[in-house]
């Protein structure tokens, strides 16, 4: 049951709080933050009129802000809180009063907060930055930072062996009497050669049983035969290249780089120029940073905010972004993807004469007739495709690796760049494009203290959910610090 918030007694021991200095940073927050717009937004997933009575929402946003903002336990959390005067009093209780139960701060997490538009926390406290005049500029910055996930990589037999256990566990908890009914695992090695094929497919007899015996499960057999299944199908799994963990499915495999890759998630962020983070869209590691732009535009629109110009690298530059932004009449500052600039791979040797207007081969051979591919009312960009004599290509004494053996035809293509490619092209090669794209390398800054200094590093929980909550706590925090150092600069030098 949601009650009023408690009216704090008066306490002997009240005086102690003149101990805490006026600068401290707790101070600063409490002034700065307005932390109860969190009692209307977990209301909904309260009971208004039944139950015993709940600690306050407050109380407990509060506890999760501290933990976030000095990286605790929840356990600890509530320790360092019972003996800290300045954390006592940021909760706004008095110096000999209790705290809740640990357990109180995950069950508002999950079930409070987790049942809520937990992305709403942060549109408030944009709300409050624009109210306060924090926020003058009209620019968006976005990019993506990567946290792994909380759990291991593991070995193909791992995964396979973990995965069956869970699914046999889940049926037997329910229908204990199927268990003569389920086929037995396999005594494998990690040593044996076959061993992670010979569990690979007992995974999958298992699952088809389970079917077969529960054609209506549901609950925790209908999520573990899901994950199972996964596996199962999961074609990368034997040659360690895309093992789905068993314990957390939703993460994914991502790369930083051609050679470095990650097990774990994506945040896709956006800022504004004064470092106040306005929207975070969390996904598994695989998925494109592009298509994210729509909902961190959408998410950072509902605050209020008029956008005027996104900034951004050639992640965000595809033409279903930039459609979208000149809709909105929004300048991307977002440098194209260099196979637009370069038209593509192109065969060593091949040189295109534009004044012939055909294509010389490494042997001195030129195209015999040209031809375009592509509809010119697509939007997409057209192939100029130059073909050659295939006569004189089968005894070139240079075909091999040129010519395919039996191929009809010998092409060379040059990618014709879309109109709406050739403005932007243009627009890249300007002093004003060169300059504001300086701008986006301080969205890396935040990245780094969202991971360095607030554990965004390292998934806290498992799965999307917990997932999306570390991140928005993370980011809300990061917030309320850039709040206090915005106020400072807006006050007159004394």
């Amino acid at each position: 049951m949601l009650s009023a918030d408690r009216q704090l007694k008066a306490s002997f021991h009240s005086e102690l709080y003149n101990l805490i200095p006026e600068d401290h940073l707790l101070r600063k927050i409490n002034e700065a933050v307005d932390f109860s717009f969190i009692y209307e937004l977990v209301r909904p997933s309260y009971c208004e009129y039944y139950g015993r009575p709940a600690n306050e929402p407050e109380l407990l946003f509060r506890l999760l802000f501290l933990q976030y903002l000095y990286g605790l336990s929840d356990e600890r959390m509530i320790q360092e809180a019972q003996v800290n005067l300045a954390y006592k009093w940021f909760l706004g209780l008095n110096p000999e009063d209790t705290l809740p139960d640990p357990s109180q701060l995950s069950r508002f997490r999950n079930h409070r907060l987790g049942a809520s538009q937990i992305n709403e926390i942060l549109q408030v406290l944009v709300k409050q930055c624009v109210e306060e005049g924090l926020i003058k500029s009209k620019t968006l910055i976005v990019d993506a930072t990567h946290t792994v996930a909380s759990t291991q990589k593991k070995r193909p037999l791992d995964v396979l062996q973990e995965a069956a256990k869970r699914l046999v566990r889940a049926v037997l908890k329910k229908h204990p009497k199927l268990e003569k009914k389920l086929p037995r695992p396999p005594k494998c090695m990690q040593g044996d050669v076959d061993a992670a094929k010979v569990m690979l497919h007992y995974l999958a007899e298992l699952g088809e049983t389970v079917e077969n015996l529960l054609p209506d499960h549901e609950g925790a057999i209908s999520e573990k035969l899901k994950h199972a299944k996964q596996i199962v199908e999961d074609e990368r799994l034997l040659a360690n290249k895309g093992i789905m963990s068993a314990i957390d499915p939703d993460a994914r495999f991502g790369w930083k780089s051609n050679t470095l890759s990650f097990f774990g998630y994506k945040e896709h962020v956006a800022m504004t120029e004064e470092e106040i983070i306005t929207a975070i869209e969390v996904t598994g590691g695989s998925e494109d940073d592009g298509k994210q732009l729509p909902k961190l535009l959408e998410q950072t629109e509902k605050t209020g905010m008029k956008i005027e110009e996104v900034i951004g690298d050639t992640a965000y530059s595809g033409k279903d972004n930039l459609n979208l932004l000149a809709s909105k009449d929004i300048q991307p500052i977002v440098p194209l993807n260099p196979i637009v600039h370069s038209g593509g791979m192109k065969q060593e040797g091949f040189t295109y004469n534009k004044d012939a207007d055909f294509v010389i081969c490494p042997t001195g051979e030129h195209s015999i007739r040209k031809a375009v591919q592509g509809k010119k009312k697509s939007g997409r960009s057209r192939s100029l495709v130059f073909y050659f004599d295939v006569e004189k290509c089968k005894t070139c004494p240079l075909r091999e690796g040129c010519y395919k053996p039996g191929a009809k035809a010998k092409t060379y293509s040059i990618r014709m760049v879309a109109e709406h490619y050739q403005e932007h092209m243009r627009f890249e090669a300007s002093t004003t494009f060169k300059e504001r794209s300086k701008r986006r390398r301080i969205i890396e800054h935040k990245n780094a203290e969202l991971k360095r200094f607030h554990g965004l590093t390292r998934a806290k929980y498992r799965g999307l959910f917990g997932m999306r909550i570390q991140a928005y706590l993370t980011a809300f925090v990061v917030n309320v610090k850039r709040m206090v150092k915005l106020i400072k600069q807006m006050q007159p030098a004394s």
